[in-house]
């Protein structure tokens, strides 16, 4: 029997390719990457939108900072009338909190306004959170961020404070008989013989049966498993740093205590204050300087 690609590749990398969802950051790469017409589809049920025609779509888009910290965008969009849109596929919970949106908009913004451009010449922003469970767990397909003034029109109702940046949460666990409740089915399904959308299932097809497919989805699967890797490590770095400096704090605190019980002139209590330690910690000091005079 000939000798295909797939038995090249690695079979954990293999199984781990078949395994993919849409909701996973390997296999959102692959199919929207520079594909406007899947991206313009994407848009379309999430803003229940017919009308909108994408002009840009790129995956993965790294956005510098020369003071502070980059940021890694998974899908980035502009449309004809050159609004944006910033679509993230969230799977954990801790990564969706406010003050994240709150910096990518920073940092679009600060790439989008050019010099010598008025502050009202900012286009129209879209920042779209899909989330694979319900992290606010009310049932709603959507939610929406209203930014409000505290205070009411005519009708009672608080007036809007309009930045032009609409912030919404997806959820990922809705299965409504609609646009949407298919779509997020679609995001959470390895098998594109279940999806609902051909337009999806197409592509999603080919990553995981067809050879050049398969060897592009390999390869995104390894790099993506060396980029967490190299992440790991320098997080555990990171740490046994501070690990490090916490412990020579505690250690340079538990000598001067020392002096101090030999000398005699500060109470337990006085030392534990001044040093930062515990009062049981300075009395077993105490204990050890008394057995050792």
């Amino acid at each position: 029997m000939a000798e295909t690609v797939f038995d090249n590749i690695d079979p954990i990398v293999l199984e781990k390719v078949k395994s993919l969802r849409l909701i996973d950051d390997e296999l959102m790469t692959l199919i929207f990457s520079g594909d406007k017409k899947a991206t313009e589809f994407l848009i379309r049920i999430l803003l229940n939108r017919n009308d909108l025609r994408v002009k840009k779509s790129m995956t993965q888009v790294q956005k510098n900072n020369l003071f502070g910290r980059s940021v890694k965008l998974d899908i980035v969009a502009e449309d004809i009338f050159k609004q944006e849109y910033n679509i993230e596929i969230q799977r954990e919970k801790s990564g969706a909190g406010g003050k994240r949106i709150r910096y990518h908009q920073a940092m679009l913004d600060s790439h989008t306004l050019k010099k010598g451009k008025t502050f009202e010449q900012l286009p129209t922003l879209y920042i779209i959170f899909i989330l694979e469970h319900d992290i606010f767990k009310q049932g709603n397909p959507i939610y929406t961020v209203n930014k409000t003034l505290d205070v009411k029109d005519e009708d009672g109702d608080y007036l809007l404070f309009d930045d032009a940046c609409n912030i919404m949460y997806v959820n990922g666990d809705y299965r409504g008989d609609n646009a949407l409740g298919k779509l997020m089915h679609d995001f959470s399904t390895p098998n594109a013989d279940e999806m609902y959308y051909n337009e999806l299932a197409r592509k999603v097809r080919f990553h995981k049966q067809d050879e050049k497919g398969v060897q592009m989805a390999s390869q995104i699967v390894e790099e993506y498993g060396d980029e967490r890797a190299a992440e790991a490590l320098q997080k555990g770095i990171a740490q046994g740093i501070q690990q490090g400096i916490q412990q020579g704090i505690q250690q340079q605190a538990i000598e001067a205590a020392i002096k101090l019980l030999k000398n005699k002139k500060l109470s337990p209590e006085e030392i534990a204050d001044a040093q930062g330690l515990s009062l049981e910690q300075v009395l077993e000091l105490q204990k050890t300087v008394s057995a050792n005079n």
